[in-house]
């Protein structure tokens, strides 16, 4: 038995060391690639943001070709929505930027002289000399090399729109080529699986855009509310950096914080009301409310989703942070129908479903013993009754006008 088990042992190992050189390989692929399958993947997750009001519009009887050119013609508002936007923040900031300046100067020697009332502090010492950087210059270089991006932006947003165009076009006619490329026992269960992958992002995709719309709305009148300069950019970044789960909102709530505290110090009242209510934002619709409306149905580890933001930054940057959860969800829902990969699938759950498995099962087994015991109790219970009436029988037998046959020796 030995010997059999062995080859199949190296065998094992031989696949395992083949997936992950595959899997290195594919993510190498992925990050050299990326020119082009940024603009693709960004076109599949747009397709699938767009799936349910084509699903609406289907439901409505809405010929195929209006609704198509709806969409599309929704696709490219918000395209050019965008980089109008950056246009119009970047020209903003650039023009701020000597006011803000003047502002991280003034809040630098209030900062130095409240430090200086507990400690001694050289009468030429201050925050900005231990950072010899300058702000302003830094500044104005960072928005120009945006500036200069905005080509290769622009450029990335054109192929993000044909693939998608071309998606769209082919969205009926995907599930039937699946239907007839597979083997026709694999085909159904495979058009299933997409079905799945789809409708559930969708629904992911969909309830993300609703909370970070009204996250970025509050942070909007949060930033009208007190005063903060620049409420839509604010608003709108909000609304961006919630996709990332757990590190964007911590970042757009500490730049706002921030920002507040360069532009109202040494007025503390504005930067705590700014505070109270951008953190409030975040913990009520991010902590409460959102994870009611995702529910389970994404069944992703915390610790794996922050793997997969760091993992997908690297490869793809920003913009893999963004769809790094529904990138692993996806995956998840791959590995889950792959025999050799469930194991992988089960560790990148957040192993709610098997704990409530694994209850069920106990609760099943021990109603069983509960039954079980039962049914002993109540045949041991029978058995004594049958017994007691049997020697009350006999009593009164004995006690009768007459001896029964069996009863004749013991009688003296």
């Amino acid at each position: 038995m030995p010997m059999n088990e062995a080859p199949s042992v190296g065998n094992r190992y031989i696949r395992v060391m083949l997936g992950i050189i595959v899997t290195l390989a594919v993510l190498a692929a992925l990050k050299i690639s990326k020119d082009v399958t940024i603009p693709l993947v960004l076109a599949f997750f747009f397709f699938l943001m767009f799936s349910p009001l084509l699903r609406r519009l289907d439901k409505l009887h809405v010929p195929k070709l209006i609704s198509s050119i709806f969409v599309m013609c929704l696709m490219l508002l918000l395209l050019l929505a965008s980089g109008w936007f950056i246009i119009k923040t970047v020209d903003t900031l650039v023009r701020l930027i000597p006011f803000y300046t003047d502002k991280i100067i003034s809040l630098d020697r209030i900062l130095t002289d409240m430090v200086s009332s507990f400690v001694e502090v050289p009468p030429s010492a201050s925050f900005l000399t231990l950072l010899p950087v300058n702000w302003s210059s830094l500044a104005i270089s960072s928005l120009t090399q945006i500036s200069n991006k905005f080509f290769s932006i622009t450029k990335v947003a054109l192929l993000v729109y044909i693939f998608f165009l071309f998606l769209l076009l082919e969205r009926q006619s995907v599930i039937p080529k699946l239907l007839a490329a597979v083997p026709q026992g694999k085909g159904m269960k495979i058009a299933v699986m997409f079905e799945r992958i789809t409708r559930q992002i969708s629904k992911y995709l969909v309830i993300k855009i609703v909370i970070s719309f009204f996250t970025g709305l509050f942070f909007y009148l949060s930033a009208l509310l007190t005063g903060l300069d620049l409420p839509s950019l604010w608003g709108v970044l909000a609304f961006v950096f919630n996709f990332i789960p757990s590190i964007g909102s911590i970042v757009i709530t500490s730049v706002v914080i921030f920002v507040a505290l360069v532009q109202f110090a040494p007025n503390w009242t504005n930067i705590i009301l700014v505070a109270v209510l951008t953190i409030s934002t975040q913990m009520i619709l991010g902590n409460i409310i959102d994870p009611r409306l995702q529910g389970g149905q994404l069944n992703l580890s915390p610790f794996m989703i922050l793997v997969a933001l760091s993992l997908w930054g690297y490869i793809w940057g920003i913009v893999g942070m963004f769809i790094a959860v529904p990138l692993t969800s996806l995956m998840q829902i791959l590995f889950a129908n792959i025999k050799s990969l469930r194991p992988f699938a089960i560790m990148i759950s957040s192993g709610k479903s098997y704990q409530r498995e694994r209850a069920r099962q106990k609760a099943i087994r021990s109603f069983q013993r509960r039954t079980q015991h039962r049914k002993s109790e109540q045949f041991a219970g029978e058995s004594s009754i049958e017994s007691s009436e049997d020697s009350m029988a006999k009593e009164s037998a004995n006690m009768g006008d007459f001896v029964l046959p069996e009863q004749f020796g013991e009688k003296k």
